[in-house]
């Protein structure tokens, strides 16, 4: 349990409380003036080495006397007493250090140098800020009245809103630096280690990057007497040295108390000196939901809190000067484990509401590199909050190394539960309801303590409209007990009604902004859209569920289930909504972006040139001794918060309202703003953060082609210049400009305003380079290809076992391909978020990937039995489901990796496709059986009956946007389009393609289809009338494998057999990008001619090739007409009685037909699982050699049919190609695994060994007429000659 905060009375919504002036005596200023005027003087000289004692009672001295000038003036304007009441809080906390450092020896109190420069420059602010408001306080004093002169002089207002921004920063800075000294002071003492400081370089630890949320202001420590069962637990496995157990995982839902568990924990550990450091991740946040900063202010916390470790997280900084690019996993090894290894005793870190960290993917990664931590550092233990959490599970359950605390904290079973909540109500509404109305509280909370907590909050604030009793018969009436939501309900219902629209814009902002904002960013936010309301009225009105936090200013959310409870009450205006509260935080999100660009715009204090003063550019940003104290100083806080969010709020609200920012983000996005605006990114590490807003915003639809265009362009330039740009911001005049294409804006415009930077003649580019016509990388056929949700990414799948990451607007690949499956990769899809992706092999496993970072997510998933087909995300992305040859469905959970629902069976043969309902409530599957599923997800169980029609196999079903159709493609070379709620067939099949449809996609509106098939074409199709939009879309040099729309419907891309992804033209049809020379494909047959002296080779680019079958040497080449008859003379596969071989792929059969009738010949050959790539007689005709997708030969007896012994096995990949000896007595194979094998006919054994040397699929072998040799071709492009006795390669 929490202690109980003090309240106040509170203010209506939309006005301001009155403070009273107190004024001093004149004569007793003037003495103190001259006093602290002489103390500062003589301090300005300080010396390292000196006492700083001296010092901060003059700074204090000073404080108070600005403080009492504030105080003297009569200005009722809300800046003025924001300045008095922020002066306040700053005086009493360095009173409070100066009395502590008071305590210490003379010897423990000299100034370091990593401390000196810090002190006296916020001295100098002091006396600086002491002078402005001498100033203020004569103009008010002045005849025509200070409120008069106020209004008169607009320099006034700027001034104090100056000064509260400047007091704030300086504050901050100042005592985050004398907090650190304080720390390194106090352990130096304690441990007699004198030394230490010496050697530490605070400038080099203030670089480490932390996360602006104090703990403290939204969460309490447990209040004495409760949670004494789980603190002994906690305390006896943090004591105990011996336990092999670093980790304690304490796991409970929301509201259950976690968080103060966690804040006793610090206290403790403090006290106790083994506290490393604390993580508090909090949904409220946009940086305290993330990993990005995680490690750097967790070792800031360590050189704080253990001394002894800050000159080795210091010399890890200096070391590792670019730590922040560096994996979390890297960070955290150099930054925590390394300094840790430094020390004997032990060092705990405490993170809480693990949870609350947005990114699945991100949380995992956390939790594996802790557990690998503390593995290597065995005086490193680790205690984690989160509520139950399946990624924490799924990395923790398993390991012997954690200790687990479950449900502990909640659960009426146990009595102390109760008892606590019990004590907490008793002493928080003590005097304010009778004992029996307070047990009856108890029984209501059902052990949650949020329930408990914001009741008691609601209870003792003084509202406007309701009386305790009036709040006590509403918490009492209702129906369910310990139900938060509930209790939110009833805060807000017993708001003022005539404020309650104010109230709901005022939550919204706070819910919109992407980090906590200041009472006084609040008022302005509403002054700014003209909306009247008091930001200190909402907070003392709401207190039960918002906190302002007394020294920053920040306005908090009590609780995350707050957060989560807002975002269900979010509305769209045009659909209306049931909820008692409206929050509108699209319009929040618009309203947000306007005050951002006022900011940004601001003659005063928004962006300009050299922002922080930089007064050489032969150095690094980091290189800079001073660059924190100048990024503070020059660059207000409001306008460090516009530079970073303003594209995300103008991405997340409507179109409405970017046309009306339209003339602000011109003005922005042209130079010289644009570049002043990247100097701050480069300050304040937001490059990266500023290429993916400007993406987010250039997926938008309806926004201006123009600006769409400049965005674009100013993205592929912190894209191509990231590198200097971060490291330096005058290089983004000196390097990055002078490279820019000459013919883009920046280039022409920035260089303008910098005739004197360095000139480029020769060597630039015109244009940035534009799409190519076909993305080039995949080294074998494409699979699968898909978009991202914001249309700004591209991912592709191979056979070539590789995944590829393509920008959709250069066509440039991000990095290098993903590696990680063992085959073929067959399907590939994004979440909905875009932040992962998620891939099928052949190799049966299923990978998530990282899509920033691109790294692996966890181990395989594993569990179907043969290669994977399809893999989709469910809407949500908290599920995957995968299609199999296994002729299974699968559901996966995506954090965990773990199987979520039982298998989907009921397909007869494999499932090629599938896909998630848009609501995520059902499944829709394809199979080689010819039908099409759907099932129910939360039943796993199928739904009615197969729908039936296609006459072969279906390859390919989607869903449509709106979920009320399914598409399909099949085989049998049609597609059709079914109604997803009767399962019946809408229209007759679409006709069209000349060969299998592989690939089906609807547009994001539902109207149009775009098929991919066999015969290198891509379709579009009207949805209502099923009649085809044009022309077949021509471009591709082999069968199409997969087709997808972009989120906007204008551009659609295709993978195919040709190794290449396209983009096209949704309307025209035609492709987009610039013509690209293609390359000859790999070979994919080869013949020895009939003498043996020369070879054929033939490859899927329709051209052929002889070849000298001694020297090597290529004879000629042959295109076009030739081909067919050259095949012909070259054609030694008929059997000797005119037998002719015919294969199916679909069902994996060997059929023989008469070669003059036509007929078929007996029943089809049955007994591969795979299917059959290539068939040989031998050369009596009496035998048949197979080789198969199942990685099998098979032989075979040509009258019976019936199969010759056991399947030949020893390929570890599809077998594409066989061929007897001409003696009948051994068969040649080649493989996708890369090499010949050859097999004794008779005894159905391997002869030797594999003959390698390819480095790409053996896609055709042959033998020699005297059998001699073997010839073989391959996917390396290559043709090789082999002698078939030794197994040797001749060339």
């Amino acid at each position: 349990m929490s202690t109980q905060k003090t309240s106040k009375q509170p203010q209506s919504m939309n006005s301001s409380g009155s403070s009273s002036s107190t004024n001093g005596s004149s004569s007793k200023r003037n003495q103190m003036r001259d006093t602290v005027i002489v103390g500062l003087d003589i301090v300005a000289n300080i010396a390292e080495g000196s006492d700083i004692l001296a010092p901060l009672k003059a700074a204090c001295r000073t404080t108070k006397l600005i403080l009492e000038v504030t105080q003297a003036v009569e200005n009722n304007r809300e800046e003025w007493k924001s300045l008095s009441r922020r002066l306040e809080g700053y005086t009493s906390a360095l009173e409070e250090r100066t009395a502590l450092i008071e305590t210490y020896d003379p010897r423990e109190r000299a100034i370091v140098q990593g401390f000196r420069q810090p002190l006296i420059r916020y001295l100098q602010f002091l006396k600086s800020t002491y002078d402005t408001v001498i100033e203020i306080e004569k103009r008010s004093r002045s005849k025509i009245g200070f409120f008069k002169a106020f209004s008169k002089v607009k320099t006034d207002a700027g001034e104090i809103i100056r000064l509260n921004r400047d007091v704030e920063d300086q504050h901050r800075q100042f005592m985050e630096a004398l907090t650190l000294f304080i720390g390194l002071r106090v352990r130096v003492i304690e441990e007699n280690t004198k030394n230490i400081q010496a050697n530490v370089d605070a400038t080099a630890i203030l670089q480490l990057p932390t996360v602006p949320f104090v703990a403290s202001s939204v969460h309490s420590t447990c209040l004495k007497g409760t949670r004494e069962a789980v603190l002994q637990t906690i305390w006896h496995w943090a004591d105990d040295d011996a336990s092999e157990k670093p980790i304690f995982w304490l796991c409970d839902i929301a509201g259950s108390g976690k968080s103060t568990v966690a804040m006793s924990a610090v206290e403790t550990w403090q006290k106790q000196g083994v506290l490393g450091g604390f993580f508090f991740f909090s949904i409220a946040s946009s940086e305290g939901s993330t990993t990005e900063k995680f490690c750097s202010a967790i070792a800031r916390d360590m050189a704080h809190y253990i001394p002894e470790l800050a000159p080795h997280v210091a010399a890890a900084v200096k070391r590792n000067p670019s730590f922040m690019r560096s994996s979390l996993d890297e960070q955290f090894q150099m930054l925590v484990c390394d300094p840790v290894h430094h020390r004997q005793g032990r060092v705990i870190l405490v993170i809480d509401a693990l949870d609350e960290c947005k990114s699945g993917p991100r949380r995992r990664e956390l939790v594996d590199a802790l557990s690998a931590a503390v593995r290597k550092s065995k005086n490193l233990k680790i205690f984690i909050t989160s509520r139950p959490d399946p990624v924490v599970q799924a990395v923790l359950g398993s390991l012997s190394i954690k200790a687990k605390l479950e449900d502990r904290l909640h659960d009426v079973k146990h009595r102390d539960n109760v008892d606590d909540i019990a004590l907490y109500i008793h002493q928080s509404l003590n005097g304010v309801l009778s004992h029996d109305k307070r047990q009856r509280l108890v029984k209501k909370a059902n052990g949650l303590f949020i329930w408990a907590s914001t009741a008691c909050q609601m209870l003792t604030r003084e509202t406007i409209m309701s009386s305790p009793e009036d709040i006590y018969d509403r918490l009492i009436s209702m129906e369910q007990t310990g139900v938060i939501d509930n209790v939110y309900d009833l805060v807000f219902e017993r708001t003022d009604s005539e404020y309650h629209e104010v109230m709901c814009t005022m939550l919204a902002l706070l819910l919109a902004a992407f980090e906590p904002i200041t009472v006084d960013d609040l008022d302005d936010l509403m002054k700014h859209g003209k909306i009247r309301g008091s930001a200190k009225a909402l907070v003392q009105n709401l207190g039960s569920v918002l906190s302002r936090d007394e020294t920053t200013n920040l306005i908090q959310f009590r609780h995350p289930t707050l957060v989560e409870y807002l975002r269900r009450c979010s509305i769209d205006p045009a659909n209306g909504s049931r909820n008692k509260l409206r929050i509108n935080v699209i319009d929040a999100h618009g309203q947000a972006a306007s005050w951002c660009f006022k900011r940004l715009k601001s003659p005063t204090e928004g962006l300009r040139f050299n922002i922080c003063q930089i007064e050489s550019s032969f150095y690094l940003n980091r290189q800079i001794p001073d660059l924190d104290t100048k990024v503070t100083k020059l660059i207000p806080s409001r306008l460090r918060y516009a530079s970073s969010h303003w594209s995300f709020h103008l991405a997340e609200t409507d179109e409405k309202w970017r046309e009306r920012l339209k003339n602000d983000v011109q003005h922005i996005i042209k130079s010289p703003f644009v570049l002043y605006w990247m100097e701050i990114l480069s300050f304040t590490g937001g490059v990266p953060r500023a290429i993916a807003g400007f993406r987010a915003v250039t997926r938008q639809i309806g926004l201006d082609d123009g600006i769409r265009r400049s965005m674009t362009e100013i993205r592929r330039f912190m894209m191509a210049f990231a590198v200097p740009i971060q490291d330096s911001a005058p290089h983004i005049y000196i390097s990055a400009l002078p490279f820019t294409p000459k013919e883009s804006a920046l280039h022409i415009e920035g260089l303008k305003m910098c005739p004197n930077t360095l000139t480029v003649t020769q060597g630039l580019e015109e244009f940035y380079p534009g799409l190519p016509m076909a993305l080039r990388g995949h080294e074998a056929p494409v699979w699968g290809v898909a978009f991202s949700p914001d249309g700004s990414r591209i991912v592709s799948s191979s056979s070539d076992k590789t995944i590829r990451v393509w920008d959709a607007d250069t066509g440039q690949p991000f990095g290098e391909p993903l590696r990680g499956h063992e085959r073929s990769v067959d399907a590939v899809a994004f979440s909905r978020d875009g932040s992962r992706i998620v891939s099928g092999s052949y190799d049966t496993t299923i990978r998530q990937w990282e899509t920033e970072s691109r790294r692996p997510l966890g181990e395989p998933i594993r569990g179907h039995q043969y290669k994977v087909n399809a893999v989709a995300f469910s809407p949500d992305g908290l599920q995957i489901v995968s299609g199999s040859d296994d002729k299974m469905v699968r559901l996966w959970d995506a954090d965990t990796g773990l199987p979520s629902r039982k298998p989907l069976q009921g397909h007869k043969s494999s499932v090629l496709s599938v896909a998630f309902s848009p609501d995520g409530s059902q499944i829709v599957s394809g199979s080689f059986d010819k039908t099409i599923r759907l099932w129910d997800v939360s039943s796993s169980q199928s739904l009615g009956e197969p729908l039936r029609g296609h006459e072969s196999s279906v390859l390919v079903v989607a869903f449509s946007p709106d979920g009320s159709r399914i598409v399909s493609g099949s085989a049998d070379n049609t597609i059709r389009i079914w109604d997803a709620q009767s399962c019946q067939l809408l229209g007759n099949p679409l006709y069209g393609h000349e060969g299998y449809v592989s690939a089906v996609s609807f547009s994001p509106d539902g109207s149009r289809i775009v098929s991919g098939s066999y015969d290198a074409t891509l379709r579009l199709w009207d949805v209502d009338s099923g009649q085809p939009l044009g022309e077949p879309f021509r471009g591709h040099e082999s069968a199409v494998w997969a087709v997808s729309f972009s989120p906007d419907g204008v551009r659609i891309a295709s993978g195919a057999n040709d190794k290449t992804i396209r983009l096209w033209d949704a309307d025209s049809g035609e492709p987009l990008g610039e013509p690209h020379q293609g390359h000859r494909e790999w070979v994919s047959d080869v013949k020895f001619s009939s003498d043996g002296s020369q070879i054929l080779s033939h490859s899927d680019w329709e051209d052929i090739r002889l070849w000298d079958a001694y020297s090597g040497k290529p004879l000629e080449e042959q295109q076009g007409s030739e081909v067919e008859s050259a095949i012909y003379a070259f054609d030694a596969q008929r059997s000797p009685d005119n037998l002719q071989i015919f294969y199916t792929p679909s069902d994996n059969t060997i059929r023989l037909w008469n070669e003059e009738s036509g007929e078929p010949l007996g029943e089809p050959f049955q007994g591969h699982e795979g299917i059959v790539n290539s068939v040989s007689f031998s050369p009596d005709g009496s035998r048949i050699a197979s080789g198969s997708n199942d990685c099998t030969i098979r032989l075979w007896d040509v009258k019976s049919g019936q199969p010759l012994g056991e399947p030949l096995r020893g390929h570890d990949d599809p077998v594409n190609s066989v061929s007897f000896s001409s003696d009948g007595s051994r068969v040649v194979s080649g493989s996708n695994d890369t090499t010949l094998r050859l097999w004794d006919v008779d005894s159905c054994q391997q002869v030797g060994h594999p003959l390698r040397g390819h480095e790409g699929s053996v896609l055709s072998v042959a033998f020699s007429p005297g059998g001699s040799r073997i010839v073989s071709g391959s996917k390396d492009k290559t043709i090789r000659v082999w002698d078939a006795e030794i197994g040797e390669c001749g060339h």
